[in-house]
């Protein structure tokens, strides 16, 4: 995905923060505006863009040159649990609340990823074949 001519690679991005090219505040800022503008559909929940700018102040302070993936976007399926957004599996009636993120995701934060929101998958991760989803694919 490009934005602005940047490209969105993990390379791409680490070097153009490294450069001085960009920052993870615009490249984040650009990202939620692509996606207010985007198909809404491709998103079972978003993060509020004021959620999502609290990661990046946590990165005001750091480096790129310390953190593997500092200021890299990411979504995560729907059935790996993000605190603030529910997790439903792709099944609205299984929806809970967690109380904290799922290890996956701390790693993630902690290398200094970006959290944007969860993406839909077949209910309960099943695998079948076709679409199974109540949420509009």
């Amino acid at each position: 995905m490009k934005l602005s001519g940047l490209d969105l690679t993990v390379p791409s991005l680490l070097r153009a923060y490294r450069e001085g090219a960009t920052t993870p505040r615009k490249v984040i800022g650009q990202v939620l505006d692509a996606c207010d503008a985007g198909d809404p559909r491709i998103w079972i929940s978003r993060m509020s863009r004021e959620a999502v700018m609290a990661y990046v102040d946590r990165l005001e302070e750091k480096s790129p040159d310390t953190m593997p993936l500092f200021g890299v976007p990411f979504a995560i399926k729907d059935n790996i649990d993000l605190q603030g957004l529910p997790t439903t599996a792709g099944c609205p009636e299984f929806a809970y609340e967690p109380g904290n993120h799922a290890v996956a995701v701390e790693k993630l934060i902690a290398a200094g990823a970006i959290p944007i929101g969860k993406t839909n998958l077949d209910q309960f991760a099943t695998g079948l074949v076709g679409v199974r989803s109540p949420y509009p694919v």
